[in-house]
C-alpha cells in the first residue's frame, strides 16, 4: 500500500511541475523550416482580423502582411497569413506556440501555403521572428517562441531558448541553406 501512495505522490509532484498551459512542439532547425516553406519574407503587418472558421468551432486570425523583401521565393506585395487563435465577440482563444500578429509590427516569416489560399507560418512560432532595432540601430531578428511553448529535440530533450540575431546575418544564413539544399529545393525551380 505504501508503494502505491509513493507512486501517486510522485505523479502529483510531476504534474504540478509541468506548465499548466503549455504546448509542446518538435523543434525544427532552419533547414527543416525551409524544406516545408514556400516563401520566406520580411514584411509589416497592415491589418489583423479574427473570426470563427466556417464550421463555427475554432477562432482563427488573419494578418495582412505587406512584403518589404522576399528573402526566398517569389512573393506578392501583400500576403494573407492565417493562424489559430484570436478574439471574437468577447471569446478569446489563446494558443501558446502559435504565431500572433500585431498591426505595424515588422516580421520575418517562413511561410507555407494552405489549401484556401492563405499562408501559414511553418513551424508555428519557430518560423516567426520580430524585426526590431537594437540600441545601436541595427536590425535584429527576435524569435517569437513564447513561454507557453516547449520545443523538444527529436530525442525528447528540451531545446534551449532561441536567441536574437542580426537580421542581415539571419537572411544570409537562410540564403546559404537554400543553396545547400540543392536543385531539388522548390525555391530553385
Amino acid at each position: 500500500m505504501k508503494r502505491a501512495v509513493v507512486s501517486v505522490g510522485l505523479l502529483l509532484a510531476l504534474a504540478v511541475a509541468l506548465p499548466a498551459a503549455a504546448s509542446t512542439f518538435l523543434a525544427m532547425d532552419q533547414k527543416a523550416l525551409l524544406q516545408h516553406a514556400n516563401l520566406v519574407i520580411q514584411g509589416q503587418v497592415l491589418q489583423v482580423n479574427s473570426f470563427w472558421e466556417p464550421e463555427g468551432r475554432l477562432i482563427v486570425s488573419e494578418a495582412l502582411v505587406r512584403v518589404e523583401e522576399s528573402v526566398v521565393g517569389d512573393a506578392p506585395s501583400v500576403v494573407v497569413v492565417r493562424t489559430f487563435g484570436g478574439t471574437v465577440d468577447g471569446f478569446t482563444v489563446e494558443a501558446h506556440g502559435f504565431p500572433r500578429f500585431r498591426v505595424n509590427e515588422r516580421l520575418l516569416l517562413f511561410l507555407g501555403a494552405e489549401k484556401n489560399g492563405a499562408a501559414e507560418v511553418v513551424g508555428y512560432q519557430q518560423g516567426q521572428f520580430r524585426v526590431v532595432r537594437n540600441r545601436a540601430g541595427e536590425e535584429i531578428a527576435v524569435p517569437t517562441v513564447d513561454g507557453g511553448a516547449n520545443l523538444l529535440n527529436p530525442d525528447g530533450r528540451p531545446l534551449p531558448r532561441l536567441q536574437a540575431v542580426p537580421l542581415a546575418a539571419l537572411k544570409d544564413s537562410i540564403r546559404a541553406d537554400v543553396r545547400s539544399l540543392g536543385p531539388v529545393n522548390r525555391f530553385q525551380e
